[in-house]
């Protein structure tokens, strides 16, 4: 075996080892959030794991050019259930983001975040270039990410609309594009965002959310100030009472994490930070970045462009999530509701990251077989 082969297969292990490791820590956290609140959590994310490897291992069994045939049809359908979902999905906290189907709920925008990387992948591919894309040849990429997005964003769903912004700006920036566009889309952001802020856009309590992180008025300093009214400040707390090496779990249960909110899905890394502290903590922050290099490197030398793109696409989705998840918990960002990838509890959000993990391990088994 050549030393080629060896860093393809090293790195298939690797990535799956991390992947693995996650899992296993998702579990653990979220039994221990369970036993805080008498909730079994941990057990539906547990099938929800083994549903997704499975799911995981079909994306893997594939032939890459029938998922790429059906990337349109995909999205396409997801489309139509992000506007069911504005008409007849389930309300929950003030938002429309469930398909209620039986006993599950479904939430469509998780899985869009794959169909657009699919898409995206596909429109690239069939229109090779050697130069850096100008923006009026960036107009139907724009479209076929913008859409979904808004429809997001009217459920409203402020951290899923932003992610699947920034899964497919990393893509389009992968493939390229001229200086003149980086300021023209500089530009058109800072014109936006402000129209978006006063025309309705963002809600109410998303910009009050803004506000308190920014602190731009004094109701908001009044707010962190006060600290138990505020989510961040909680986790905050909770990060920094791990300390170096974590707490026991007893001393934790006793902990401002019994009044966290949302515990379980948008403040899991809360519940780890002081359960294991600083060096628990770098150590999962570690494992992400396991998956993250072996999503971009496959994406290095993969021979097909699609594969790099969809390879890149994937490895997007895990680092904003991961990104802004993070943030949030860090007091970092303002709170906007996301998850961490695979240690929140989420069927929607398990099965999209396992089958982008699928969609690796198809692109990793199908580069060791033509070489």
């Amino acid at each position: 075996m050549n030393l080629a082969a060896r860093m393809r297969q090293g790195s298939l292990i690797i990535g799956l080892g991390c992947l693995m490791l996650i899992c296993a820590s998702s579990i653990y956290n979220l039994w221990f959030i369970d036993s805080l609140h008498d909730t079994n959590f941990h057990r539906s994310q547990t099938i929800w794991l083994v549903v997704g490897l499975v799911g995981g291992g079909v994306a893997a069994g594939l032939d890459m050019a029938f998922i790429r045939r059906m990337g349109f049809s995909i999205y396409l359908a997801l489309c139509v259930l992000l506007v069911a979902v504005l008409i007849f999905g389930r309300e929950i906290n003030h938002s429309r983001r469930w398909i209620e189907l039986g006993p599950m709920n479904m939430q469509p925008s998780e899985f869009m975040k794959l169909a657009v990387v699919l898409m995206l992948a596909d429109w690239f591919d069939a229109r090779r270039r050697t130069i850096e894309w100008p923006l009026r040849h960036l107009v139907m990429p724009l479209l076929l990410v913008g859409a979904p997005v808004i429809l997001i964003n009217l459920e409203p769903d402020l951290g899923t609309s932003l992610c699947v912004s920034m899964i497919g700006g990393s893509i389009i920036l992968y493939e390229g594009v001229r200086k003149q566009t980086l300021i023209a889309g500089a530009l058109l952001l800072l014109i936006g965002v402000p129209i978006a802020w006063r025309m309705g856009a963002v809600r109410d309590y998303q910009k009050g959310r803004v506000q308190a992180w920014m602190a731009l008025d004094e109701n908001a300093v009044t707010q962190r100030r006060t600290a138990r009214a505020s989510q961040s400040e909680q986790a905050l707390w909770a990060v920094g009472s791990g300390r170096m090496l974590g707490r026991d779990s007893d001393d934790a249960r006793r902990s401002v994490l019994r009044h966290l909110p949302f515990l379980y899905t948008d403040f899991a890394l809360a519940a780890w930070a002081e359960l294991f502290g600083l060096v628990g903590t770098v150590a999962l922050f570690g494992l992400y970045m396991g998956v993250l290099w072996w999503a971009l490197y496959l994406a290095n030398h993969a021979r097909e462009r699609y594969d790099a793109l969809v390879a890149v696409g994937v490895a997007a989705l895990i680092f904003w999530q991961f990104f802004i998840n993070a943030g949030m918990v860090i007091g970092m960002l303002p709170v906007v509701g996301m998850t961490l990838p695979l240690m929140s509890y989420g069927g929607s959000s398990v099965l999209t990251v396992l089958i982008g993990i699928g969609f690796l391990v198809n692109i990793a088994l199908r580069r060791r077989a033509r070489t």
